[in-house]
């Protein structure tokens, strides 16, 4: 019992100094920019599915393509719900999405922080 304590806080010894090497510090600055480059990679992965339902309401509902254009402009975004609540949009679960919404969290709740070491 004993031997597998030692071997267990050995592991931890060796497993935490690396998650530290490895975390990334990240500034205000470096956030928003992170906020960006999710946007655009959220946006180029709903693009394609955007012109697939443009397509499907043009073609299967015999709609108009202005019409059909105007309906899915925000296909993939956030919602509210009937209930009030909201959906999420598609694509928040892109890693640089989760560090950019972390950091954005961190620095609201600390105002006065210039930096923030990811997760």
């Amino acid at each position: 019992m004993k031997n597998s304590a030692q071997r267990i806080l050995a592991l931890m010894l060796f497993v935490f100094p690396l998650e530290l090497a490895f975390a990334e510090e990240v500034t205000r600055e470096e956030g928003l920019a992170l906020m960006d480059e999710c946007q655009r990679q959220r946006e180029e992965n709903i693009a394609p599915l955007r012109e697939q339902e443009i397509e499907n309401c043009v073609d299967q509902q015999g709609k108009d393509r202005d019409y059909c254009e105007r309906y899915n402009r925000d296909f993939g975004e956030s919602r509210s719900t009937a209930t009030g609540g909201m959906r999420l949009g598609l694509f928040w679960d892109l890693p640089v999405c989760e560090d950019a919404f972390e950091a954005e969290r961190y620095f609201k709740m600390n105002p006065r922080a210039k930096s923030f070491t990811l997760p």
